[in-house]
């Protein structure tokens, strides 16, 4: 992994979790218990804090940056999508972000909550629990139930990223 102190800040990095070689962290940030990093993400805390909480899972090309008024805040269990780009201020516990959807600046993204993928949600915009929003921009779609089979899917796959924390501690190069 590439963990660059930036200045006085030094990345925090539970034991348990799980940094790619190729992915980037750099700067104030903090990564919880079986927090699962692929490859070629980049977690930017050059100009705020941000906090990712346990057995989250930021997925490869997944960006996630800094801002300078707020710490940027990612709950426990949350599923970020390939390739994602998150500016947010906040991300609640047990929220999937979509592959290739876009969080911009200050939104607010609440406990439960489904952005689709390729969704955009607008600076400051502010999601209800337990949502399912889509689109560009990103409009509330229906409710997300805590027992349809798509929130059930995406408890398997956190499952799953958790386990990886684990599973690819053993990862080794066999040609380059």
């Amino acid at each position: 992994m590439t963990v660059y102190a930036l200045g006085n800040f030094v990345p925090e990095i539970a034991d348990s979790a799980y940094i790619h070689p190729q992915a980037s962290v750099i700067g104030n940030v903090k990564i919880g218990e079986r927090v699962f990093v692929a490859p070629h993400a980049s977690i930017r805390g050059d100009r705020g804090r941000i906090e990712i909480d346990d057995e989250s899972n930021v997925q490869d090309g997944v960006i996630i940056h800094s801002d300078d008024v707020f710490v940027t805040r990612v709950g426990k269990r949350v599923n970020i999508g390939h390739n994602a780009t998150i500016h947010s201020e906040s991300i609640g516990d047990y929220a999937g972000i979509g592959i290739g959807a876009v969080l911009m600046v200050g939104s607010k993204v609440a406990e439960g909550v489904l952005i689709a993928n390729s969704a955009m949600l607008h600076p400051k915009t502010k999601t209800e629990p337990y949502k399912i929003y889509a689109g560009v921009p990103a409009k509330y779609l229906r409710d997300f139930e805590k027992d349809e089979p798509a929130r059930i899917a995406l408890n398997r796959y956190l499952d799953w990223y958790v386990e990886n924390t684990f599973r690819y501690r053993s990862l080794s190069v066999v040609q380059s």
